[in-house]
């Protein structure tokens, strides 16, 4: 697995708030692929997603506890769907707990959560819609 994150998740409950703080607070672009329940933007060579709580909950189907000072689920994304099972073994192989196996999502990709170190979430995912370059960035602009 290479080292790297491609993408940082808020977890939020009301993403039209986020995408508010971040656009017209910030003057940050949301970029194409953002919808009612996730905000995305490029942060460089990285995106940061603002997704509502609530769609979590329902993807991993149980409630996910709010913390001081809030919740972070980091995401790493693989160039293929074997990429993400080989870096799942690996992270399992480490210590990480699976919250949800890897599997085929709603929307068009492939991913898996894992509870690491810390309670935190680290999403292992393939996004056919983001390509990911050959240093590992990737760019939602397709």
């Amino acid at each position: 697995m290479e080292q790297r994150l491609s993408l940082i998740t808020l977890l939020v409950d009301d993403v039209d708030e986020a995408r508010k703080f971040f656009v017209d607070g910030l003057g940050w672009t949301c970029a194409e692929g953002s919808e009612t329940e996730i905000a995305f933007f490029q942060i460089g060579s990285m995106a940061l997603a603002c997704y509502a709580r609530s769609a979590l909950e329902a993807e991993l189907g149980s409630p996910v506890e709010k913390g001081p000072p809030g919740n972070i689920a980091i995401a790493w994304n693989g160039r293929s769907p074997a990429e993400v099972d080989t870096a799942c073994q690996l992270a399992v192989a480490a210590g990480a707990r699976v919250l949800k196996a890897p599997h085929e999502t709603h929307w068009g990709g492939y991913s898996c959560y894992l509870e690491i170190l810390g309670g935190h979430m680290l999403e292992l995912a393939h996004n056919p819609f983001w390509p990911i370059a050959k240093d590992g960035s990737v760019s939602l602009s397709g």
